[in-house]
């Protein structure tokens, strides 16, 4: 299981000065941010939408201008979650061109990030034609509150799951989950992850 209990001088061993140790705090992001990625088409269109509108207020037709802009927003709307690990606070997103809105929470209770392997659909547009494949994705689940999660941070890259990983389980003192062997999950050491960028497991 996991452990929640803070050991200081476990932490600061790893550095030679309690200096150190605030500048390797400080150096690290504090904002972790995900947003689920649109498909190409939808961004193209959506874009022309918007060019339309444009055209449409110049030339006075502003009811066409509004229609054609409430629809590049639900075309390019996407959603999201934001963490601030100084402050222990999160929030799930919604945003349209970089704008984004959401209400930031208090963090209760973190417990793990667990580094899940999934499948995300990709939808290919081509002409009238529509086709959706599957590839491979690594998500983070962020654990809090007992059993409630939200995902904080999606890639491709192994290697760059573990690393942010690292970096919120240090920024929280929190335990790391490798979920990504079905029915096989195992407990990271973070002390080694942190120090060698070796994936040793606990148990």
């Amino acid at each position: 299981m996991f452990n929640n209990n803070f050991n200081a001088k476990k932490i600061l061993g790893f550095f030679k000065t309690i200096p150190d140790f605030i500048s390797y705090i400080c150096s690290m992001d504090t904002l972790i941010q995900y947003n689920r990625k649109l498909p190409v088409w939808k961004v193209i269109i959506g874009f022309a939408f918007i060019f339309m509108s444009i055209y449409f207020f110049i030339e006075g037709t502003i009811f066409t201008g509004l229609w054609l802009l409430m629809l590049s927003f639900v075309l390019m709307r996407t959603d999201g979650s934001e963490i601030d690990l100084q402050s222990k606070k999160y929030r799930k997103t919604h945003s349209f061109l970089g704008l984004k809105v959401g209400q930031w929470k208090t963090l209760i209770e973190p417990l793990y990030v667990s580094i899940f392997l999934t499948k995300e659909d990709v939808s290919v547009r081509a002409l009238s034609a529509e086709t959706t494949n599957s590839k491979d994705i690594i998500m983070l689940n962020l654990f809090y509150n007992q059993n409630k999660h939200f995902t904080i941070y999606h890639t491709n890259n192994l290697n760059d799951a573990f690393d942010v990983a690292s970096h919120i389980a240090d920024a929280l003192i929190i335990d790391i989950l490798d979920a990504t062997e079905k029915g096989n999950f195992q407990w990271v050491d973070k002390d080694i992850l942190r120090d060698k960028g070796e994936i040793v497991y606990t148990d």
